[in-house]
């Protein structure tokens, strides 16, 4: 998260001591405001446009779904928070081939998904919904909080072969933590606002912290490629590290430099790099694994 101007950090601090719950609402509108959805970039746009669309009904909410191709071979991209499925436009050149499906999805209140909420249960909602409609996925590619969708997905059953973790956060804790640390709040509104979140998003589930971690399981030996930028400011560099030191499958880590936390997605070299590990030969999981 990029750092915050000093008087609104001053203002955060004020605020915390002299009237705790005002602060803890503030700060939770802030920490789960979607804002006004991303826009489809120029460059993005003939990618995005000659897409087949569907809308997905996932419990209350809807997430538009965008497919690219026919093939047997199914790739997910998984977007960030206030992202959008047209961020993968360069990506999806670079993959689309005769063998492959490109499947992508603007998350309930992003893009052009009605709504204005949205947690990880939608995300990992659209994610098993496109995986058991495809009989599972040959590549599961997330960006930013994407990432920790597709490792949860896969921990609790969806079958990827490979996976793609672009500038990655760690776990729901670390995004958390970031947050709370950009505003320097008071320990007493940091603490009332975590109370806050379990209970109004996740129906008082305080399990979450540990649950929403971007890791499978210790025998799980999908092949996993990190890609991180040095200069990424929203998500710091030790969050691939941590990734990276957590996976004990085959894994490999592409580092870059200047490119932040979305250039990356459009790198050359990046998109070279993931469509060499695309191609690659990969023992598939199966159902039992």
């Amino acid at each position: 998260m990029k750092p915050l101007p000093r008087w609104f950090r001053a203002f955060v601090r004020i605020v915390g001591a002299l009237a705790p719950p005002l602060m803890v609402a503030i700060t939770y509108r802030m920490f789960w405001n979607l804002g006004k959805p991303m826009t489809v970039r120029a460059d993005a746009l003939p990618v995005h446009t000659r897409a087949q669309r569907e809308t997905l009904a996932i419990g209350e909410r809807t997430a538009v779904v965008y497919r690219w191709g026919t093939g047997p071979e199914t790739v997910l991209l998984v977007h960030g928070w206030r992202g959008r499925a047209s961020q993968f436009a360069a990506l999806i050149d670079a993959l689309e081939s005769p063998e492959r499906t490109i499947v992508a999805f603007d998350a309930p209140g992003n893009g052009d998904s009605p709504g204005d909420r949205t947690d990880l249960r939608d995300y990992l909602a659209v994610i098993r919904a496109v995986a058991d409609g495809a009989g599972g996925l040959d590549l599961l590619v997330g960006h930013s909080f994407g990432v920790m969708g597709i490792f949860v997905a896969v921990r609790e059953g969806v079958r990827a072969n490979r996976m793609v973790s672009i500038a990655g956060t760690a776990d729901m804790n670390s995004a958390y933590a970031t947050f709370a640390h950009a505003l320097e709040l008071p320990r007493r509104v940091d603490v009332r606002l975590r109370r806050k979140i379990e209970r109004q998003v996740f129906d008082g589930d305080t399990g979450i912290w540990r649950r929403f971690v971007s890791e499978l399981e210790p025998t799980d030996q999908t092949p996993l490629l990190i890609i991180h930028d040095r200069d990424d400011r929203t998500v710091e560099l030790s969050q691939a590290e941590r990734i990276a030191s957590a996976h004990l499958g085959p894994t490999t880590e592409v580092y870059t430099s200047g490119l932040g936390h979305t250039r990356v997605l459009s790198d050359p070299r990046v998109l070279q790099a993931i469509a060499r590990f695309a191609s690659e030969s990969v023992r598939t999981r199966s159902a039992g694994e």
